[in-house]
């Protein structure tokens, strides 16, 4: 099975995915939509959007995006596994005729429950603790089942078929965050955040990695 992992920026990476996916005898391979690179849909199994800071209706500053929404379209009519991650899963919505629009209750940044719905609700039971990063959400587009929730959006994660869509962040290591937060310090600094809050202990991180490796097994077994 051969996985397309499509960035949007160099530092926004499959984390901890993939060594959960090549463990499974996945091969991967890293393609950067910020400078032209894409994958032929007839060569691969599945495709992983990954996340970005910008937003999905910004197609005139990022011209990669709507090659994007159409490499995304045509691997979900190609009835082909497609997983999008924050940017990611916005640009699934917006394909499959969702709205994506700026949170009316501002930024989720740091570490928030997730509470699991549906087939995550069967993979997690309970709530699990996942990293966000988003300014963005997204209303579930019609014939999508909606997969989680947090306190402050409803729609956190949803499936379409064989495509999943995740809001948050359960790929993203401790050294990723690092980069994270020297690149988009000055958001940080509006909001209010120290970088150094979102770090947390290592049990954190290794429960993030638990979660993320389930999900895997779960999201190849669609």
């Amino acid at each position: 099975m051969k996985l397309a992992a499509v960035r949007n920026v160099e530092f926004e990476d499959l984390g901890s995915f993939r060594e959960a996916f090549e463990r499974r005898g996945v091969s991967v391979f890293d393609f950067r939509a910020y400078e032209g690179e894409f994958p032929s849909p007839e060569e691969f199994d599945v495709l992983v959007v990954l996340g970005g800071p910008m937003g999905v209706y910004e197609e005139e500053k990022y011209p990669f995006l709507k090659e994007e929404k159409g490499l995304i379209s045509s691997f979900i009519s190609s009835g082909k596994k497609v997983l999008g991650i924050c940017l990611g899963a916005q640009l699934i919505a917006e394909v499959l005729g969702g709205k994506v629009y700026r949170g009316e209750w501002g930024k989720e940044i740091g570490w928030f429950s997730i509470y699991p719905q549906y087939d995550l609700e069967f993979l997690y039971r309970d709530e699990i603790e996942a990293f966000h990063w988003h300014g963005d959400t997204f209303d579930l587009p019609k014939g999508a089942v909606r997969l989680a929730s947090s306190v402050k959006y409803k729609n956190q994660a949803f499936r379409f078929g064989k495509t999943l869509a995740l809001q948050f962040h359960l790929e993203v290591t401790r050294e990723g965050i690092e980069k994270w937060i020297d690149a988009y310090r000055e958001e940080l600094r509006k909001e209010g955040i120290q970088g150094e809050e979102l770090l947390s202990p290592p049990d954190r991180w290794k429960k993030l990695k638990l979660y993320g490796d389930v999900f895997v097994e779960y999201f190849l077994k669609l």
